[in-house]
Formats: C-alpha cells, sequence, structure tokens
C-alpha cells in the first residue's frame, strides 16, 4: 500500500509560536553556541536548548498589510493555502480544486484553473510554482504538468509519470510513504522523496526516511513526516522524528547535506480522546509529544513549529 502525504502551510502569518532555525548563516554569537561537526560528508548542526536570538519567548505581533473578506459574490473561501506572491504582487491561493487569483489591493482576479480532464484542464491540482512570467500547476489526477501565463493563459503541459506535489527550480518532488507489512507492533515506515529533473524527466533520484507505524485494528505514525521546499536552491527540509532534528536534502546532490538539531524541552505527551481506542489496541503511547509540528520556508530561514 502506498499513501502520499501533502499539507497546508497557511497557518504560517497567524502562528505566535515559531522558533527560527538558522539555514548555514553564522555570527560571532552563533558559533559560540553551537556545535558544527561532518559526519560521513554531513554538516552536523548541534544547537542549545536556549535560543540563540537576543529576545527569545518573544510573541510575534501581527500586523495586518491587507484584508480580503469572502463575500460570497465572486468567490468562496474553503480552505486556502500555499499562498504566493507573484512577480506584479499579485496573490494566489491553492484550495480544493481552485486556484484564486487577487491584485496587490486583493480584489478578486478570478480562477485560473479550468476544471476537466482535457489539454489545459486540471483534474487534481496538488500543488503549483510561481516561476518568472508563468505558473506551473500540478494535476495528480491526471499525472501531468499544466504551464500556464499569470493571467491563466494555457502555454503547454507535459505528461508526468509519477505523482509530484512539490516544484522547485529543477525537480518535480513526490513523497511516497510506504505502510510496514508487520501487524501489531511499531515497524519501521520508508518515507521516500522521489525526484525527477524539470523539464525534460531525463534525471531520477529518491532518497528515502525511516520512521516508524503501529498497524493494528487502527493506525499511529510514530514520527509523521513534515517537509518545506526551498524551490529556488533546489532544496527540501525534512523532518522524521519525534525529536527536533531537521534535514537538509540537496536535490542537486541527491543526499543529505546537512542536519540541524536542539536540545528542545520536551512536552508532555497529551492523550486526545480520538487516540484512546488506538491505544487501548496496543499501539505504544508516546511519553512526549513530538517536538517538530510543521516546517515553513521563507526567504533564506526556516521556521519550525514546535510543540
Amino acid at each position: 500500500m502506498v499513501s502520499y502525504h501533502w499539507r497546508s502551510c497557511l497557518g504560517l502569518a497567524v502562528s505566535a509560536c515559531l522558533l527560527l532555525a538558522f539555514l548555514g548563516t553564522s555570527c560571532g554569537r552563533e558559533k559560540a553556541q553551537k556545535r558544527v561537526t561532518i559526519v560521513d560528508g554531513v554538516e552536523v548542526v548541534a544547537n542549545p536548548a536556549v535560543p540563540l536570538h537576543k529576545d527569545p519567548g518573544r510573541v510575534l505581533e501581527v500586523r495586518e498589510k491587507l484584508r480580503i473578506r469572502d463575500t460570497g459574490d465572486e468567490f468562496y473561501f474553503k480552505g486556502p493555502a500555499y499562498p504566493e506572491i507573484g512577480p506584479d504582487g499579485s496573490l494566489y491561493f491553492l484550495q480544493l480544486g481552485q486556484l484564486l487569483k487577487f491584485s496587490p489591493e486583493g480584489a478578486y482576479l478570478g480562477d485560473l484553473i479550468k476544471p476537466g480532464q482535457g489539454p489545459g484542464e486540471v483534474e487534481m491540482p496538488l500543488g503549483y510554482l510561481v516561476d518568472g512570467d508563468g505558473i506551473f500547476v500540478i494535476d495528480g489526477g491526471r499525472y501531468k504538468l499544466v504551464h500556464m501565463a499569470l493571467d491563466g493563459r494555457l502555454i503547454d503541459e507535459t505528461k508526468l509519470d509519477e505523482e509530484a506535489q512539490v516544484l522547485t527550480r529543477g525537480w518535480f518532488v513526490g513523497l511516497q510513504s510506504r505502510m510496514p507489512q508487520e501487524r501489531g507492533k511499531l515497524a519501521d515506515m520508508p518515507h521516500t522523496f522521489v525526484c525527477v529533473s524539470r523539464p525534460d524527466g531525463q534525471v531520477r533520484k529518491s532518497t528515502t526516511f525511516l520512521g516508524k507505524h503501529f498497524w493494528g485494528k487502527f493506525h499511529f505514525t510514530w514520527d509523521t513526516p513534515y517537509w518545506a521546499a526551498d524551490a529556488g536552491r533546489d532544496l527540501l527540509f525534512v523532518s522524521v522524528s519525534r525529536d527536533y532534528d531537521v534535514k537538509v536534502l540537496d536535490l542537486n546532490a541527491g543526499r543529505v547535506v546537512r542536519s540541524f538539531s536542539r536540545a528542545y524541552p520536551k512536552v508532555p505527551y497529551n492523550v486526545r480522546p480520538q487516540m484512546k481506542a488506538v491505544f487501548a489496541d496496543g499501539a505504544p503511547k508516546p511519553d512526549f509529544e513530538e517536538d517538530v509540528h510543521e516546517l515553513f520556508h521563507t526567504g533564506d530561514s526556516l521556521w519550525v513549529r514546535t510543540s
């Protein structure tokens, strides 16, 4: 059984509990407090428990820049996610079969996706990339990439030999999570990133991260895969661990080139009502929450939402 994992990142704008992790930049204070070693060609960065910022534990103040109201006249918000800003300041949101476009002032400009299975049509949009003067949309229903102008006019489309969920400058990227065959115990669950070169598809690479999963009467994923892409630098940031541990996968090199961790203070695990039957079925109950709950990439930094 193969399952595919994707998720929304819209909550970045309103979360006040995000902790900043540096992506290789350095200053005198940082060098004095973190440990960097090289293990099998991978730069391993161990950050201290106390954040490097001069004001750790601060609350980020959200300042309103623009408000878009769903009046129900021209469009409806049905779980908008993956916000992007175009070269002219236009705003894009992907949601349930639609790619909504708004002007820099917030005026609704239309849905750029033409639903369907024919040329230029999209059956199941999984992700998109605003790249220069065009937009690339991944159609998971028809396994193809639709290339359109910023106003939605079709430029061309390309067939894919398997599902992709994210685009970077040079790669199509999909995550395949394969269920373990063993039942009734915590078993290995491989999460494989399959990367195919753009635009010709001539190069194919895969990298596997190993997690754990319990398969009994119910399913319980021990360490949830979280990931975020730096499309411009062809990097993936991946966390498959209950601890604060993030790997940096260089898609061009085809390997992990950096890993960074933090001695994060553990939060006791809270058993949700819906999980009681899962643990009664024999799934192991964690002592602590997962340290990492979500990853967001912006600019030259990675934001980590923690427990």
